[in-house]
């Protein structure tokens, strides 16, 4: 039986308007946002990776240190500007203020980068952009909406980190990691977007177990 929730019954009006918005958006994540991140980078202050000599024992000592030390907060425009920074934008942070903000999709990227030293194989981490249902949230959708969350492998489970917070469940299955978090776990998936952990894309699609089938034929 599939993880995946099925979206909301709604009125006709409704379900066209959430059929453009989750393929509008999934549009600008695939070809809008790595050109304009890239540009946006420029522009901003840059320092060797990474910016800071913290270091940790393992995979909890990390989970331990997040929330101290990244912040969320969101794109400009109140996350209009949506762009995912590099490793040197995120260094300069920790150089001049000790501290890396950034919103989800920055907070996933920098996850991405740290968790490589406890995985057993670094191309199952997975940068990952969900479009939920916006009619399940009861504020804020466009908002809460669309989310990047950093799902990983480790010792044969999967695991999730959402901004500073490692959730403690471990899945059995990547679809479950996406779908059944804490964060998505009452609001159905319309799309996901996979990219690898130096933000390569691998594939995207709206139902889960093809993009699981998508990911395991990566791995041969």
């Amino acid at each position: 039986m599939s993880e995946q929730l099925s979206s909301t019954p709604q009125p006709a009006h409704r379900r066209i308007a959430r059929g453009a918005y989750w393929r509008g958006l999934s549009a600008t994540f695939r070809v809008g946002k790595p050109p304009r991140s890239s540009l946006f980078n420029r522009f901003k202050p840059q320092a060797e990776w990474p910016g800071h000599d913290d270091a940790w024992p393992s995979l909890e000592s990390y989970a331990a240190w997040l929330p101290k030390h990244v912040r969320w907060k969101p794109d400009g425009l109140n996350g209009i500007i949506d762009v995912f920074p590099n490793k040197e934008t995120i260094a300069a942070q920790f150089r001049d203020k000790g501290i890396f903000e950034d919103d989800c999709d920055g907070l996933a990227f920098f996850s991405a980068q740290n968790v490589k030293q406890f995985v057993e194989d670094p191309s199952r981490i997975y940068v990952t952009s969900v479009i939920l249902d916006p009619f399940t949230f009861a504020q804020n959708p466009l908002l809460y909406s669309a989310h990047v969350i950093c799902v990983f492998q480790i010792q044969q489970a999967w695991r999730v980190i959402s901004n500073d917070t490692l959730y403690p469940q471990q899945f059995a299955s990547f679809p479950a990691a996406v779908q059944t978090n804490p964060y998505c776990a009452s609001h159905p998936v319309l799309w996901a977007e996979v990219r690898d952990a130096d933000l390569k894309f691998i594939a995207g699609s709206k139902d889960l177990a093809e993009l699981e089938q998508k990911l395991a034929a990566r791995h041969g």
